[in-house]
């Protein structure tokens, strides 16, 4: 099978900070067998370079905060870019810091694991995808104006949940997601709402979860 990856499964695959979706997504991703994995060029060019700068802004804050204690949060012109659960993940940081038996320790583990983002990124793209879809200027806008109705204002699940209609149509596709809010089966059929939508795309595909495996 042909499996279509959101963004969240390079980033738990990367990532080592505890979230219990990070050891399911290494395991899905490892056990792969005959399957083959894809990302789109919308996330691999624009939404996993956006999300690695965030994530050198939230190494920033922390180190910041650790070496003064009167230093105030996201008061940097560079951390406006940061979204609530990038500032919500500064403050768990912070929090579990201050809870640490070995201070030091606990620095060196943070920064390492941020400081390593990048190659890991590069590294899962290298060794465990297959193919990267869709040209980010041939998507289609129209297809992507009608899932960016009921995703406003969500601009990038727009580009990437076209990315994988448009590509399910060319070559059958399971999309892979943690995102049981936003990526639904039923938003995906508000497509064949639109008459023209549904000609041009008369398949769509299917959506599994990671949390479901």
């Amino acid at each position: 099978m042909r499996y279509f990856l959101d963004m969240n499964l390079p980033i738990y695959f990367c990532m080592q900070i505890g979230n219990p979706l990070e050891e399911k997504t290494k395991l899905f991703i490892k056990n792969k067998g005959n399957n083959s994995y894809l990302l789109c060029d919308y996330i691999v060019k624009k939404n996993l370079p956006k999300w690695l700068s965030r994530q050198q802004i939230i190494l920033f804050e922390f180190n910041q905060k650790i070496k003064n204690k009167d230093y105030l949060l996201f008061s940097t012109e560079q951390s406006k870019i940061l979204l609530s659960k990038d500032k919500i993940l500064i403050e768990r940081l912070i929090l579990n810091y201050d809870k640490s038996k070995d201070k030091t320790k606990f620095i060196e583990a943070v920064n390492e694991i941020f400081n390593l983002l990048p190659a890991r990124i590069n590294y899962f793209i290298k060794v465990y995808i297959d193919e990267i879809v869709i040209p980010e200027l041939e998507i289609d806008f129209k297809l992507k104006s009608c899932l960016f109705t009921w995703l406003n204002p969500n601009d990038s699940d727009a580009n990437t949940i076209a990315s994988a209609i448009q590509e399910n149509n060319k070559k059958e596709l399971k999309i892979m997601t943690a995102d049981k809010k936003d990526w639904k089966k039923e938003l995906l059929e508000e497509i064949h709402e639109d008459l023209f939508l549904k000609k041009e795309y008369p398949k769509l595909p299917k959506i599994e979860y990671l949390q479901d495996l």
